[in-house]
């Protein structure tokens, strides 16, 4: 794959969110009650950091989309690199549960649940999974690539652009009526179409009028757009007895104000050359460990927190 220091950094940096909101989930639901000071701090680091799952598609689609495929070393690619390693580390989790909570006993109960089929049926075909429910619709994607890439040749890159446009407007009105009640997507391997919007832009909106914009302005948008999250969730907490939707709507990867914060980010780092050479030496160290990162965090973070 075509490498970008500055898009790698943003990886890391995007991995970095993603062990922050596993972080500071526990704390902000631990004080959503007393809306204290420790609710604060954990929804402040949340509100910076709700953008590392868009940011994921984004960049993936910006590489993905950009080149025709072998199909056949594709597809063995896609199964080696991501499909058989989910499956590895459901398994994994799943064995860590058990040890982890109930040893013997725990076991019993995984057998009971259904064992691996159990598992798979949870993860790929329900929305179940923990963190790993990621994985399902990011493979979902990788298989729907070949076909983006062939649409976009017939019809071209401005249409490409507006159908990109199309899908997330779908994925943002799904957002709305889920926390209203009514989710519309019940399995995560079918969760990529919401995500099929950012995966599209990914690839489109730097080729549009837009990239022209100034860094100074693209930060200006994610920062705006990150207090918006911080402060409308802090609002929605504190009303939640009276508003009609879930109050955690503005966390959520499909909401307007996280979209805005996300693309504002994906659009700064862009424009950004990266030229010291400690950060091109950290970004390219790590980026070929995201994944494996992103699997084994929460084994990591039971024991540490």
């Amino acid at each position: 794959m075509e490498r970008k220091d500055n898009l790698d950094l943003l990886r890391c940096l995007s991995i970095l969110m993603v062990i922050v909101i596993h972080v500071s989930a526990t704390h902000l639901l631990g004080n959503a009650a007393k809306m204290n000071t420790n609710f604060d701090i954990a929804n402040f680091y949340d509100s910076i950091s709700r953008t590392a799952v868009p940011l994921f598609v984004l960049l993936s689609g910006y590489f993905t989309l950009r080149k025709s495929k072998n199909l056949k070393m594709y597809f063995k690619k896609l199964t080696l690199g991501l499909i058989i390693p989910t499956l590895v580390w459901m398994v994994l989790y799943e064995v860590f549960e058990f040890l982890d909570t109930g040893g013997w006993n725990g076991f019993i109960q995984f057998v009971k649940d259904g064992g691996l089929w159990g598992s798979f049926d949870n993860l790929f075909l329900n929305n179940l999974g923990r963190h790993l429910w990621f994985m399902p619709m990011f493979i979902g994607l990788q298989i729907l690539a070949p076909l983006l890439i062939f649409i976009r040749k017939q019809i071209g890159e401005v249409a490409f652009f507006i159908l990109g446009l199309f899908f997330l407007a779908v994925g943002l009105l799904e957002a709305i009526f889920a926390f209203r009640g009514t989710d519309m997507i019940i399995a995560n391997v079918f969760s990529c179409v919401l995500y099929l919007g950012y995966f599209m832009l990914g690839y489109s909106l730097p080729k549009t009028i837009l990239s022209q914009l100034k860094k100074v302005i693209w930060f200006a948008f994610f920062a705006l757009s990150t207090a918006a999250i911080y402060f409308l969730t802090n609002w929605a907490m504190e009303n939640r007895a009276d508003i009609s939707f879930k109050p955690l709507y503005f966390y959520d990867y499909l909401s307007i104000v996280v979209v805005i914060a996300a693309i504002s980010l994906f659009m700064l780092f862009t424009k950004i050359q990266i030229r010291n050479t400690g950060l091109q030496k950290i970004s390219r160290s790590i980026t070929p460990h995201i994944f494996f990162i992103y699997f084994v965090h929460l084994i990591i973070l039971r024991y540490v927190t």
